[in-house]
């Protein structure tokens, strides 16, 4: 084998600093938005009478998982256009959504096969 095989063929290891926040940035708003869900799956709005002025219902909760999807969708085209000290760190971040999301995919049609009659 030649040294230029070799020398490409190993893995790169990223250790500075815009690599990390590349890969992390694209997905806080997506983390964020499953938190919101999360407290709001049980949450009683009358407790909180301005959040019940805006937000009647389960309205909050619907809200929080509408901007989760929106979010998730969002990850990987963020994460691919990140600009160039991040870049590589975003390219790694859209392959985690895209991983994330095909997960995501199967486990809903595994739900949804099993909603259907016999």
């Amino acid at each position: 084998m030649s040294d230029d095989f070799t020398n490409d063929s190993k893995i790169k290891i990223f250790r500075d600093s815009n690599f990390w926040k590349g890969l992390i940035y694209p997905a806080l708003l997506p983390l964020f938005f499953l938190i919101c869900v999360i407290l709001t799956i049980d949450m009683d709005i009358v407790d909180y009478p301005l959040l019940n002025r805006f937000f009647g219902g389960d309205d909050l909760f619907l809200f929080s998982l509408c901007n989760l999807i929106l979010c998730l969708i969002a990850w990987p085209i963020i994460g691919a256009k990140m600009p160039d000290p991040y870049h590589e760190g975003g390219k790694v971040s859209s392959l985690v959504a895209l991983t994330v999301g095909g997960l995501l995919l199967v486990f809903a049609l595994i739900l949804f096969s099993f909603i259907g009659g016999p």
